[in-house]
């Protein structure tokens, strides 16, 4: 099991290496698990003498032999059944793609246009929660298969439904490096993809196929999400197509790395897998609260109900930037706050970088901010959740305690 980048996995070609839309494998019977019949011995009378090895060498390969065959013959019954074309080669034992450098280049299909003011929006939660099997109904048709074909063969992930008329979200790495990518919808149409936009490092992708009367799902704002609360991941796991895992929230504003990327996600405890990659999370109104993207694995098979998804937010603002042919630029505050809130409230700057737009707007270290763009500031995930919606070059408004007077600065965020 791949324990890359410390534990963390993120899927890649090696998500589901089989051609389009396959049924999903059935187990596989492993090789020793299947006895084959001892080949029968029949004594001949010889007209001369060969050495002794011979014969059990002999006897080695024709047991090999019989092996192979028999495995091939389970495997091609039981791995491949049901499905209805050339399932090409799998990969065995002695190939591990996921040790393999990660392909972050954008995929070179033909691209779509931007600029088309399309934008994803985020919605409140409205009427009462939803049950598990409430939710799946809502949000299936707006569920989508996606399958890239890449130099290395084939790979599949998953996607959402943005409008009717065919905007997609999935995560870059499930298209990164593609030659062609098809998309298959809730009604069984696979339609080829062109690239709107991609973003290796915020791992986010967004799709355009040709179609109308789609069903777009619905998208909840992540900064309404609290501990504990239930969730939903939906998704191609192992190429099963929309397999539905419950959990809850197991954390939030969660700083992971993903190869050498500090990215802020959702924490749950629902049950991530291969193909997952690009689905929705979703939470108790069927709303989408976050994009999976990576899950937590390790050589032991210890780790349990770590996954993790890409709030909303962050999702809006990459989606929105990449569908208007803008680039997606990281953004950051340009100081350092005391992690722990004073007893009136507020957080007290600990350090200001010299080069930063908060300097140059006179904030210092001993200054302590007591909101952002109006709203109070308890607690260092206030300015982490702001930030998620926010870039380089973009204004937040911060309201600053010194000497007992209160004083507001326009501050720009810089690049990191």
């Amino acid at each position: 099991m791949d324990n890359r980048n410390g534990g963390l996995w993120q899927g890649g070609a090696w998500e589901h290496p089989d051609r389009e839309f396959a049924d999903p494998p059935a187990v596989r019977i492993p090789a020793g698990a299947v006895r084959p019949a001892r080949p029968v011995l029949r004594v001949r009378k010889q007209r001369r003498k060969w050495p002794w090895f011979a014969g059990l060498l002999a006897l080695i390969l024709i047991a090999c032999l019989s092996v192979a065959l028999l495995e091939r013959y389970f495997t091609d019954r039981l791995l491949f059944r049901n499905w209805s074309w050339d399932s090409g080669p799998s990969y065995g034992e002695d190939h591990r793609p996921w040790e393999e450098a990660l392909d972050d280049t954008p995929p070179s299909i033909p691209k779509a246009d931007t600029g088309t003011g399309v934008t994803v929006t985020l919605l409140p939660a409205r009427g009462e929660a939803l049950s598990y099997a409430q939710i799946y109904d809502r949000a299936l048709p707006s569920a989508v298969s996606i399958e890239s074909v890449t130099g290395e063969g084939l790979s599949a992930g998953s996607g959402v439904v943005l409008t009717e008329d065919g905007y997609i979200i999935t995560n870059a790495h499930v298209v990164a490096g593609a030659r062609a990518v098809r998309v298959l919808l809730h009604d069984n149409r696979i339609l080829p993809a062109k690239l709107v936009g991609f973003n290796a490092v915020e791992d986010l992708a967004v799709l355009k196929v040709e179609a109308s009367g789609l069903v777009p799902a619905s998208f909840g704002d992540s900064n309404d999400l609290r501990i504990g609360e239930p969730v939903a991941a939906l998704g191609d796991s192992l190429g099963y197509r929309a397999t539905f895992t419950d959990g809850i929230v197991s954390a939030l504003d969660r700083e992971v790395e993903v190869d050498n990327v500090n990215m802020t996600l959702i924490q749950t405890s629902a049950a991530i897998n291969f193909g997952n990659s690009g689905g929705p999370l979703l939470n108790q109104y069927g709303q989408v609260m976050g994009i999976n993207t990576i899950k937590i694995v390790t050589e032991d098979g210890s780790a349990e109900g770590l996954g993790f998804a890409i709030p909303s937010r962050r999702v809006k603002y990459v989606v929105d930037h990449l569908i208007a042919g803008v680039e997606v630029r990281a953004g950051v505050f340009g100081f350092t706050v005391s992690t722990v809130p004073l007893a009136g409230g507020g957080l007290e700057l600990m350090e200001v970088e010299e080069d930063s737009d908060a300097w140059a707007k006179g904030l210092r270290a001993g200054d302590v901010i007591l909101a952002a763009d109006g709203q109070p500031v308890t607690g260092i995930q206030d300015l982490t959740r702001l930030k998620l919606g926010l870039g380089a070059g973009d204004v937040v408004a911060l309201t600053c305690l010194r000497d007992g007077e209160q004083y507001t600065v326009d501050v720009e965020l810089i690049e990191p």
